[in-house]
C-alpha cells in the first residue's frame, strides 16, 4: 500500500507550536498584540497583520521553527511500522521558498532527526491530488479540509482508497468534507488503517 502523508499539523505540531515565535516576533517589533481570530488554519491568522508582516515574520523564524516543531503523539512510530511492513510511505509539503528560506534543506533535517522513515518526498507548491495520482496512493492525510476534499473526489471511482482529515485545533469544530474521514490522533489512524487492511 502507498501512505501518502502532509507535515505541518498532521504528522509535526505546526501552529500549536509556532505561537511561541509570534510572541517573540510580537516583542522584538513592538507590535501590539491583537488577536482577531481564535480557530484557524494559519498561526499568524490569530492576529491583525498584514500579508507583508506574516512573510517577514516566516522569513525571520520558519527555518528555525521547522527544526524545532514536535511530531505529533506516535506519528514517527506508526508511520515507521508501516514502513517496516513494506508499505510505501511518501511526505507531501507545501513548504516553498515563498514563505520559506530553505524548505527544502531543513524539511530533511527535521525527517532525520526525527528519524522518520519514508520512501519518496515532495517538497513545494504541488497539487496533492496529483502526488496521489502520480503514487498511485491507497492513503491520502492532510489537515486541509479543502485538499482533503480534493483527493476524495480524485478517489471517487477508484476502489480502496482513503481520503483522512488530521484533526487539529482549526478543523475539529467544522465537519469532515463528504468521503473524508476524520482521525483524531496517530492510534485512531493505525485503528482505522488497520481495519481496512484486515479486508484486503
Amino acid at each position: 500500500m502507498v501512505f501518502v502523508f502532509d507535515l505541518d499539523d498532521t504528522v509535526c505540531d505546526t501552529d500549536r507550536f509556532s505561537e511561541f515565535y509570534i510572541r517573540r516576533f510580537f516583542q522584538e517589533h513592538n507590535l501590539p498584540y491583537k488577536q482577531i481570530a481564535k480557530d484557524v488554519r494559519f498561526a499568524e491568522a490569530k492576529f491583525d497583520w498584514t500579508k507583508e508582516t506574516a512573510l517577514e515574520w516566516y522569513k525571520t523564524y520558519g527555518d528555525q521553527m521547522m527544526l524545532e516543531f514536535p511530531s505529533k503523539k506516535d506519528a514517527v512510530k506508526v508511520i515507521n511500522k508501516l514502513h517496516d511492513n513494506g508499505h510505501k510511505i511518501v511526505i507531501a509539503t507545501a513548504r516553498a521558498t515563498d514563505w520559506h528560506t530553505e524548505p527544502e534543506r531543513i524539511t530533511l533535517e527535521w525527517l532525520k532527526k526525527q528519524n522518520l522513515k519514508y520512501d519518496k518526498i515532495y517538497i513545494g507548491r504541488i497539487d496533492k491530488e496529483k502526488i496521489c495520482e502520480e503514487e498511485n496512493a491507497d492513503f491520502f492525510i492532510d489537515d486541509d479540509l479543502k485538499i482533503t476534499q480534493r483527493v476524495v473526489d480524485f478517489f471517487k471511482d477508484k476502489e480502496n482508497k482513503h481520503s483522512f482529515l488530521s484533526t487539529t485545533d482549526y478543523n475539529k469544530k467544522l465537519p469532515a468534507p463528504e468521503g473524508v474521514e476524520r482521525i483524531l490522533d496517530f492510534k485512531d489512524f493505525e485503528k482505522k488503517v488497520n481495519l481496512y487492511l484486515k479486508k484486503k
